[in-house]
């Protein structure tokens, strides 16, 4: 009876201190395994957000540019040849210069490069040196009208559908065959009842914007718009921000220089022999991650119209580009204007 309780004895004693140790080391060993994991999953979620992120914002950024090329030069039912510009308009504040100026509406598309201190056509003081900077002026794409468009016997002479003219807004008054830009404040504008300045003439809101990449410790896609400043009481060049971590724009133009409608050369702003056959734009934009990431080194060069690029730094990186076909341009060239 003892042998037996003392063979019992010996067979339930427990773990060595060895067979201890070694169930310890592979615990750590599969917890380490785990929580590397886990680190790799979280570093990888992190780098893959960063990255939409940026894509996200690509996208935006291009679609704001691509509405608004497509819309540069167009005024209405008028050519161009035949606006004018009411005597009444008066300046605005902080205009910029050509070809840039808020009224020059003949100077509807155009791509200048930022000096090498970030100037560019005068209203422009912080842009990202050596960076394009796009112009387009057109109208937006609503009328406004004497009664209903389609009631010729509601006509009174007045602009009120949908909606009267705003005392702060600039407008262009078009019918086919003249048009006049006038600033909605005007003491005397121009007249829409026959033997009047524009008759039967439909007003559609004028607009004017300088794209830019404007420097700073996060570059932003931004741009100068003629709008009004509610806090003085007048038109002025105005600064929104649309688009942070856009780095760098370069635009690659696609220019008609044989005069057969079609495009024949693709050159950069300062390579163009005439804008009036610029018939597409395509903005290249480098774009980068809002915060540096540790232990990254991004060492790539990037190309964008042609131009190379390496900025270096921690930061994810995307160059993102959209061809845009200038719809008022290719018009006016099929028609031989």
């Amino acid at each position: 009876m003892r042998s037996s309780i003392s063979r019992s004895r010996r067979h339930a004693r427990g773990l060595t201190l060895l067979e201890l140790l070694v169930a310890l080391a592979i615990g750590i060993f599969l917890v380490g395994g785990v929580v590397s994991l886990f680190l790799a999953s979280k570093r990888s979620y992190t780098e893959t957000d960063r990255f939409a992120r940026v894509a996200e914002s690509g996208r935006f950024a291009l679609v704001t540019l691509g509405r608004d090329l497509r819309q540069a030069g167009f005024f209405g039912a008028a050519g161009l040849a035949n606006l004018t510009t009411d005597p009444d308009t008066g300046a605005v504040t902080g205009d910029c210069t050509a070809p840039a100026d808020a009224y020059g509406y003949g100077n509807y598309f155009r791509v200048v490069r930022a000096s090498g201190t970030g100037q560019a056509v005068g209203c422009v003081t912080d842009a990202v040196p050596n960076s394009d900077v796009i112009i387009i002026k057109s109208v937006r794409a609503v009328p406004l009208t004497d009664g209903a468009r389609d009631n010729r016997a509601d006509d009174d002479g007045v602009i009120d559908s949908p909606e009267t003219i705003n005392n702060q807004r600039v407008y262009i008054l078009p019918n086919t065959d003249r048009g006049v830009l006038f600033r909605g404040a005007d003491t005397t504008p121009p007249t829409l009842l026959a033997g009047g300045d524009v008759p039967q003439g439909e007003a559609w809101q004028y607009q004017m914007f300088v794209y830019y990449v404007r420097a700073g410790n996060v570059p932003t896609l931004s741009r100068k718009t003629l709008g009004w400043d509610a806090t003085n009481n007048r038109l002025a060049i105005l600064t929104e921000d649309l688009v942070e971590g856009v780095e760098q724009m370069r635009v690659q133009l696609g220019e008609d220089r044989t005069l057969d409608g079609n495009v024949d050369a693709l050159v950069d702003a300062t390579q163009v022999v005439d804008w009036a056959r610029v018939l597409s734009a395509q903005p290249n934009l480098l774009l980068r991650s809002l915060e540096p990431e540790p232990g990254y080194v991004d060492d790539r060069t990037y190309v964008l119209a042609g131009t190379n690029f390496t900025p270096g730094g921690s930061f994810r990186r995307l160059v993102i580009s959209e061809t845009v076909s200038m719809r008022n341009s290719v018009f006016q060239v099929r028609l031989g204007f």
